[in-house]
């Protein structure tokens, strides 16, 4: 049979078992209650609290004014600008006729003279449909036109 002293000494490992595993437990709640609390200090908020965040706020701060400082140059020199755009203007020189031709007339003239579709599309603002067929309608023509034989 198990002696009183047995008893007694199941009964103490059995309570330090105990009393270990409650200990483990307490000290994983403590851990991470602990990591929580560095997070939140680590995060903007716990920055802004702490008062370790405050040369980095007013930096920004700093910052702020410097840039609503050049929004208000820049609200000021649109302002001026629209004023002037606002007087009537003087009135344009006479072009001469060569000059205000419409866009297909110069680019008849161009395909005429030879242009690539690329020279069409980038000085004529036509598409390359357009291009194309322009090229194609007046290089035909211009075998026939007097010089170009």
């Amino acid at each position: 049979m198990i002696t009183v002293d047995a008893v007694f000494v199941l009964l103490l490992l059995a309570a330090n078992a105990m009393l270990l595993a409650l200990a483990c437990h307490a000290l994983v709640r403590f851990e991470r209650r602990c990591r929580r609390i560095e997070d939140f200090w680590e995060s903007p908020t716990g920055n802004v609290l702490s008062g370790s965040g405050e040369a980095e706020l007013r930096e920004q701060m700093r910052a702020t004014q410097r840039l609503e400082q050049r929004l208000g140059e820049l609200q000021r020199t649109v302002k001026v600008i629209e004023l002037n755009n606002h007087r009537p203007k003087p009135a344009e020189p006479a072009q001469p006729a060569a000059e205000r031709s419409l866009p297909t007339e110069n680019a008849i003239r161009m395909a005429r003279m030879g242009a690539s579709v690329e020279e069409l599309t980038r000085s004529c603002g036509l598409n390359i449909g357009e291009a194309r067929l322009m090229r194609k309608l007046h290089r035909q023509s211009a075998g026939t036109a007097p010089g170009n034989q």
